[in-house]
């Protein structure tokens, strides 16, 4: 019974969204950043890809309903901007590689309703 419990506790865990990260600090963003670096260390850029969609379903993140926002922390600022697109027949293509002052993508999240994918960029100067 106990084995058939831990199933059972194992489904659920992967069923259910995960919880919604957002920017309460200078140093949860440089903590994330460190995390997604860490996950992402040695995968394929399809491993990564399947990362972030599983990072997407979660719930609505605060940082969603913002355009864009700053973070001062001493001598660096973050800047922090959400990007919105729409999914349709073309999204399984690879996405073009973004050029090397678009930011740090931090967060993904999924709106099931409307069809969008959002995500969170930070960029620190």
């Amino acid at each position: 019974m106990p084995v058939r419990m831990h199933v059972i506790a194992a489904t659920l865990a992967l069923a259910l969204p995960a919880l919604a990260w957002e920017p309460q600090s200078p140093a949860a963003v440089q903590s994330r950043i460190d995390e997604l670096q860490k996950a992402w260390s040695g995968k394929s850029a399809e491993e990564i890809a399947q990362d972030k969609v599983a990072r997407a379903r979660q719930a609505r993140p605060q940082w969603v309903s913002r355009s864009a926002w700053k973070m001062e922390f001493g001598p660096i600022t973050y800047y922090f901007a959400v990007g919105k697109a729409g999914l349709h027949a073309g999204a399984s293509a690879p996405a073009p590689t973004p050029p090397a002052t678009a930011g740090r993508p931090l967060d993904w999240w999924y709106d099931d309703a409307a069809g969008a994918f959002y995500t969170l960029v930070v960029d620190a100067r």
